[in-house]
C-alpha cells in the first residue's frame, strides 16, 4: 500500500480494462443500464491500463474504476515483471463495470 500511494499520490481509483468473451461468465448482481453491470469478479483478476491491449483478450471490454486499495500488483512495482501488457493484478469483489464491444 505504501508504494501505491507513492505512485498515485492524489488518486483513489485507477481506470483499467479487461477483455472477456462472455459477460455471463461472471456473477451478475444487477444491470442498472444497458452497458453497465454490477458483478462479482474472481479472487484475482488481470487488467490492463491500455484498452487496445485488453481487446486482444476478448470480444467485450470491461472498463472498471478500481480502488487503489484493491491493487495487488501494478506496473513498476517490481522491476522487469509483467511489463509488456501494462498488466495490473486486482483483488476481486463486487464492481460496477461498463461493458463495450470492440
Amino acid at each position: 500500500q505504501y508504494e501505491v500511494t507513492r505512485q498515485y499520490p492524489s488518486e483513489h481509483h485507477v481506470t483499467l480494462y479487461r477483455g472477456i468473451n462472455r459477460i455471463d461468465e461472471h456473477e451478475i448482481l444487477h444491470q442498472p443500464a444497458k452497458d453497465v453491470y454490477i458483478l462479482t469478479l474472481n479472487n484475482i483478476n488481470s487488467f490492463s491500463s491500455n484498452r487496445e491491449r485488453a481487446d486482444e483478450f476478448g470480444d467485450y471490454i470491461l472498463e472498471v474504476k478500481i480502488p487503489l486499495t484493491k491493487l495487488l500488483y501494478f506496473p513498476g512495482l517490481l522491476p522487469n515483471a509483467l511489463k509488456g501488457e501494462e498488466e495490473y493484478l486486482v483483488i476481486g469483489g463486487v464492481y460496477e463495470v461498463k461493458v463495450s464491444l470492440l
